[in-house]
């Protein structure tokens, strides 16, 4: 199987992830929502190590490891929260500002240098993503503001995975990473949490499921073909998220998050275009850890 079939079968998988936390709406707990998602991609990924015979004494570094825990944790409680109240295209268009941060953060972290077409390209992105907010004297009480606070914190998590993988194997550090967001999220438990419907519960642990075999696809696909080369198949997510947003929640998309998201995409396709012709590493995608 090409790399290319791999990548897109995790940009589905993980649009397919949203959509099962999307179906289980706002009667359950954040957190349950977030320990579900953890717990169920945990179990697997065991064996997934094992039939890989990774050596687990190899992971190093556990205070980064827990940092980007923390830092990652919030970051996905905020986008699974903005899945109840931000239809599931627009979401998916804005989380690509994690991009625009990821290249901000890195000048201030990580020493590197950015050029003024790529500060140029930022601009212009954060325009798409202005065009989709509709700023206001309202703009903290709108939802869109989730993913994109999401999508910051996200940036942050990157910036310490980073550094993470110059010492631990990626597929350790995402076990890692699942641990620790498992047992953050049990700390958030109370009287509130409920034990869910066969629907619900189907819906959880498929969000866990799909999102461990999203991850593997993603691990697979770099194994065989250049980030950067794979990188154009991210924008696929919104296509699967208009329809399947269409499909099981009647959303249609606005002509704001249209004309924004065309920004936003031609802003994201030139950075990506920039770092393959100056051979960086792609920041999309490779960390999408959740």
């Amino acid at each position: 199987m090409s790399a290319f079939i791999y990548k897109s079968l995790s940009v589905l998988f993980f649009v397919l992830m949203s959509v099962c936390i999307k179906a289980t709406g706002d009667h359950i707990p954040l957190f349950q929502v977030v320990f579900f998602r953890n717990f169920f991609a945990l179990l697997p990924l065991i064996f997934f190590i094992y039939f890989l015979k990774l050596n687990i004494r190899s992971i190093n570094n556990y205070k980064l490891h827990l940092v980007r825990a923390f830092i990652g944790i919030t970051a996905m409680s905020l986008f699974f929260v903005s899945l109840r109240y931000v239809p599931l295209v627009e979401m998916q268009t804005i989380s690509y500002s994690s991009v625009f941060f990821i290249s901000i953060l890195s000048i201030f972290f990580l020493g590197e240098k950015i050029g003024y077409r790529r500060i140029i390209a930022i601009i212009v992105g954060f325009i798409g993503i202005l065009i989709i907010l509709k700023p206001s004297s309202a703009i903290f009480s709108n939802y869109s503001l989730l993913p994109l606070i999401a999508s910051l914190f996200l940036s942050m998590a990157v910036i310490v995975l980073k550094k993470i993988l110059l010492t631990n194997n990626n597929v350790l550090s995402v076990w890692v990473f699942t641990i620790f967001c498992t047992i953050i999220s049990l700390f958030f438990y109370n009287k509130s949490w409920i034990w869910p419907n066969n629907l619900d519960l189907t819906f959880m642990v498929a969000s866990g499921l799909l999102g461990f075999v999203a991850q593997i696809c993603l691990t697979k696909s770099f194994q065989l073909a250049d980030a950067s080369v794979l990188a154009p198949l991210d924008f696929s997510s919104v296509i699967w998220s208009f329809f399947l947003g269409y499909i099981f929640f009647g959303e249609l998309i606005s002509l704001d998050v249209l004309l924004g998201g065309f920004i936003i995409i031609l802003s994201v396709g030139y950075i990506f275009y920039r770092e393959r012709v100056l051979q960086k590493q792609v920041v999309l995608g490779v960390n999408k850890q959740f």
